[in-house]
């Protein structure tokens, strides 16, 4: 980094017997409905968080709680994570999605650190009107990485997302059969609607090969699960589209007032062509860069008609795009951003 910086990835859990460790070498593991590479692990149990207070002051010179903590449930019904907010460090908290007002009940962990770094100026709105005042509108960080993959000779959809209602996964599934009358479809990530559809008639209708567990159909789409980096990353530079429905069947404000992912900013930097929810037109994102549907229902006919007029792959549409994520989303820029409130 440019001042010389390091920093590690820690997973941070309740386990009761768990010191906190350093890995040999990076480890995959799983977080939420995907997998991260993580550096070392560090527990909050009541047992411990004692001991990892003191380690992460002695190691370290600042805190970035990249998941800034999680709601009630059965299984953790009390915040015992809550003293991992008392680390005598420069601190900073992500929110990265807008349902904060489902999960604000132990909200008030963030009242202790120096700033709120939320990735959309929708989310930031909740959390603003929660009653906290030090947030700062931070775009999703992106990295990118060399162009090593070839485009695809012939057009290719990628499902690049979280496997929830809200990114209108049933939707897209319903339109497979007519988008594989003109394109290849290759379905990546997972989540609860992965496990919920993988017997259903709309799944196997949609897809012939489920290469993460097996559960195959007659369909056309192939299914890779979860999936490291570098091969999602190469599935976008083959790519000519890619889908996401967000906002569209949602009831919160924050996805109803437009919003996107890194989803979208690692497809738009890679070349090929997002198809999103009509509320993304009242984000950032530059129009003529995307494509937009109402209810998902066009989606095949939006890609017949773009592979026809060439607009996935126009050089134009490629070069706004990735001039957009350069100009927003570079990950060395979002650093400077945070840096400044952690020295």
């Amino acid at each position: 980094m440019k001042f010389g910086d390091s920093f590690d990835i820690l997973y941070c859990r309740n386990w009761k017997t768990k010191p906190p460790k350093m890995f040999p070498e990076r480890e995959w593991v799983r977080g939420g409905d995907t997998r991260i590479w993580v550096d070392g692990e560090i527990s909050h149990h009541a047992d411990r968080v004692e001991d990892t207070l003191k380690w992460l002051k002695k190691n370290y010179d600042a805190v970035y709680f990249g998941f800034a903590y999680p709601h009630p449930t059965k299984a953790y019904p009390t915040p015992e994570f809550l003293p991992m907010y008392d680390v005598e460090l420069p601190k900073i908290a992500g929110v990265t999605d807008g349902y904060f007002e489902d999960y604000k009940e132990w909200s008030e962990c963030l009242n202790k650190v120096n700033r709120i770094f939320v990735v959309q100026p929708t989310y930031a709105d909740i959390v603003r009107k929660a009653g906290f005042k030090h947030v700062q509108v931070s775009l999703a960080p992106f990295n990118p990485k060399p162009i090593i993959q070839q485009r695809s000779v012939k057009p290719l959809v990628v499902w690049p997302n979280q496997w929830k209602n809200i990114k209108g996964c049933n939707e897209f599934l319903d339109q497979v059969p007519a988008i594989s009358k003109s394109a290849i479809i290759e379905l990546y990530s997972c989540g609860i609607r992965y496990y919920q559809l993988r017997t259903e008639p709309r799944w196997l209708n949609a897809v012939g090969e489920d290469k993460f567990m097996g559960f195959n159909g007659h369909g056309s789409a192939t299914y890779f699960g979860n999936v490291d980096v570098d091969v999602i990353t190469k599935a976008y530079q083959r790519a000519w589209f890619t889908c996401n429905l967000q906002g569209m069947r949602s009831k919160k404000p924050a996805y109803q007032k437009g919003s996107y992912n890194l989803t979208e900013v690692e497809s738009l930097y890679y070349g090929c062509c997002p198809i999103l929810h009509e509320s993304t037109l009242q984000t950032g994102l530059p129009h003529g860069s995307y494509l937009t549907t109402s209810d998902g229902s066009d989606i095949a006919k939006l890609i017949k008609a773009s592979i026809l007029s060439k607009f996935a792959l126009d050089p134009v549409r490629q070069k706004l795009a990735k001039d957009y994520v350069l100009g927003n989303h570079l990950a060395t820029d979002k650093y400077l951003e945070l840096r400044k409130w952690l020295v």
